[in-house]
């Protein structure tokens, strides 16, 4: 009885691992930003109902990436623990799990909120697939198609329960840039296994290798510096037009701005592919605190921080239980 328990505890962990559900509070934190920036005030109840969609539209977006790029993964003995790449999971059902998790995502979201806000969702959702079945290779498509989904996901979660405001916009501004950056930083990361498979990132287009110093005169360089630039003039956005209090810039300002500054000299010189890794924690992590702030004059600094937690934390769980596929040392502990 208790191998039978096992066994199925175990086949569970394994389409949790498809679906790459640990980062599900990634599509969650971005969808519920835009909620909150929405005409009416969202409740509870609301960060429930989205948390429930959310799961199952990112794990559609990550069983789809698993099953496509199972012939490239496994060729990389990196990626032999990822469930399909192991056998744990076979083709046939790991199609059968993102058709399933689709047509949740889809019946949840019209069920949920009788309106047209699905649409938007569904179109996020096509986004996603471009990137994966085709936007990974072609130049710029790379960068653009998950950007625009982000930023699709933020006007999503705003149209759920009322309209779209000016905060909005700016949310889904912020979004579309920080994707922009998690997409370089992978390219800059992975660049050496993205030209054996010629997928165009800027890392790639731009001639960027480990043994280069990235400086002022590397393309790349000034991409990541245009990228900080644009996300820094959308943040400041709502001070110059009035659209939020002083609160708001003054945690911009002696908060983000300071990391930033940081950031920008530690990406300066030579790097490797553990500290563009390390690169992303702290960036992510305080771009995404800032686009919470953006909605810090309805829910207070301590509704800030407790979603940063419950993200956080989610992550941190399902690690504690072997369900991620990073092997970061400092994200993941040990699995029991």
């Amino acid at each position: 009885m208790n191998g039978k328990k096992k066994t199925k505890l175990t086949t569970v962990k394994n389409y949790l691992k498809l679906g790459r559900s640990f980062g599900t509070t990634n599509s969650w934190g971005a969808i519920f930003i835009g909620v909150l920036t929405s005409s009416v005030m969202a409740t509870y109840l609301d960060a429930f109902k989205i948390l429930v969609i959310a799961f199952f539209a990112h794990a559609y977006i990550g069983a789809i990436n698993e099953y496509w790029h199972i012939d490239e993964d496994k060729k990389h003995p990196q990626y032999k623990y990822k469930p399909l790449v192991r056998g744990d999971i076979s083709k046939r059902n790991a199609l059968i799990y993102i058709y399933f998790c689709l047509t949740m995502t889809i019946l949840l979201s019209t069920v949920l909120y009788l309106n047209f806000s699905p649409v938007l969702l569904i179109l996020a959702a096509a986004f996603g697939t471009l990137y994966t079945i085709k936007g990974k290779y072609i130049a710029w498509a790379y960068d653009l198609t998950p950007s625009i989904g982000a930023g699709l996901l933020i006007v999503y979660g705003a149209t759920t329960i009322g309209e779209i405001t000016s905060i909005t916009i700016v949310a889904a501004l912020c979004a579309f840039f920080i994707s922009m950056y998690s997409e370089w930083v992978d390219g800059m990361k992975d660049v050496d296994t993205d030209k054996k498979f010629k997928v165009p990132t800027t890392a790639v287009r731009w001639g960027y290798t480990h043994s280069k110093h990235l400086t002022l005169k590397d393309p790349n360089f000034v991409y990541f510096l245009f990228i900080v630039i644009s996300l820094d003039v959308v943040y400041s956005m709502p001070f110059f037009f009035n659209l939020l209090s002083p609160t708001y810039f003054y945690i911009f300002l002696f908060l983000g701005v300071p990391i930033q500054g940081y950031l920008i000299y530690k990406i300066y010189g030579k790097q490797n592919k553990e500290s563009l890794r390390k690169h992303p924690i702290l960036f992510i992590g305080t771009t995404m605190f800032l686009a919470f702030v953006l909605v810090i004059d309805k829910i207070t600094i301590w509704g800030v921080l407790g979603i940063m937690i419950f993200a956080l934390g989610w992550v941190y769980v399902f690690s504690l239980f072997g369900i991620q596929f990073s092997k970061d040392k400092i994200l993941h502990p040990k699995k029991i």
